[in-house]
């Protein structure tokens, strides 16, 4: 099997500096310095910047997943990428809405970096090549799971298993040279035909109690073609924020609610600055993406007005519908 390791920097590719401070330098072959490759597989060590995955922005990561299409394109039969876990949601995301579902790739980071004597990175590294030959479809492999990576979100800032399929669990349990499928990732690939533009600019706007509309206000004024709203519960927010929603939404900015609760569908049910008030607004839900997600799927779907109707390309990607 001929197979490319991507890496891209992150905690499995870091090392303490002279400062004392994590910081990434390993290149794909020195990620596999103590990790043994199966013999069968015919190993590309590409290495892209090294960089700490909060510093990446979403056009480098579209950059990287075309990086992997042009593998999968030219040859090889599996990719793995390795990736800084801090936003390792929104770049499995991407690939999971711009590869097809049943694309060989594999996702996987670490939590503890290179040189720490209990790093978790060639664990990871070992399980992740299981589970290219496995061909479990787009996904993030870390602890001893494999977690669809339209479904992927980290939810421990430390612990080693350290991301959650949410609602849809595991895809496979990974154990030394076995692999466990549990099920199939059966949502993405809504952009899998489309090469992106440049992405356009969504902001994210996170409400506690008693938030009013000026951080909506600003991202309007900066620019912003896009505001994603991580509101309450359903998908609520309170008066003063559906007034700046409909100034947002009638200077053509698209707004879209998603629930800072983490599961569930968010839905118009609640008067009184609740979801109904913001679809009255003009506002459009999320379903059951979380806030970085729903992010990622705004700027495509605002990237690419030939596939339809914004609201209706965003309904499709979490329903996990296909054109």
């Amino acid at each position: 099997m001929r197979v490319a390791v991507v890496a891209t920097g992150g905690t499995i590719a870091s090392r303490r500096d002279d400062r004392g401070d994590v910081v990434p330098v390993d290149g794909a072959r020195e990620l596999f310095a103590s990790v043994p490759v199966d013999p069968r597989l015919d190993v590309e060590y590409v290495d892209l910047a090294p960089v700490p995955s909060f510093a990446v922005g979403l056009d480098e990561m579209v950059a990287v997943v075309l990086r992997v299409r042009g593998l999968l394109a030219g040859g090889h039969e599996s990719v793995l990428v390795t990736h800084g876990t801090d936003s390792l949601e929104e770049m499995a995301f991407l690939v999971s809405m711009l590869m097809p579902t049943d694309a060989h790739v594999v996702l996987t980071g670490s939590q503890r970096p290179a040189d720490d004597p209990h790093s978790d990175a060639a664990g990871n590294l070992a399980d992740s090549l299981t589970a290219l030959q496995a061909g479990l479809g787009p996904c993030v492999v870390m602890g001893g799971y494999a977690v669809a990576a339209f479904e992927a979100r980290k939810v421990h800032t430390s612990a080693t298993a350290a991301f959650s399929g949410g609602a849809a669990g595991a895809i496979a349990l990974i154990d030394g040279p076995d692999v466990v499928p549990l099920s199939r990732p059966c949502r993405g690939g809504n952009f899998a035909d489309v090469t992106p533009p440049t992405l356009p600019r969504v902001d994210l706007v996170k409400l506690g109690a008693g938030t009013d509309g000026a951080h909506v206000d600003a991202s309007v004024a900066a620019g912003a073609a896009g505001v994603v709203l991580e509101a309450f519960g359903r998908g609520n927010a309170g008066p003063g924020l559906v007034d700046a929603v409909e100034r947002a939404t009638t200077a053509g900015v698209r707004v879209l609610v998603s629930s800072r609760v983490g599961h569930g569908l968010v839905r118009p049910v609640y008067g009184q600055g609740g979801g109904a008030d913001l679809a009255r607004a003009g506002a459009d839900f999320a379903g059951d993406l979380t806030a970085p997600r729903a992010r990622v799927a705004l700027g495509l779907a605002l990237a690419h007005p030939e596939l339809g109707p914004v609201d209706k390309q965003l309904e499709m990607v979490w329903r996990g519908q296909s054109a």
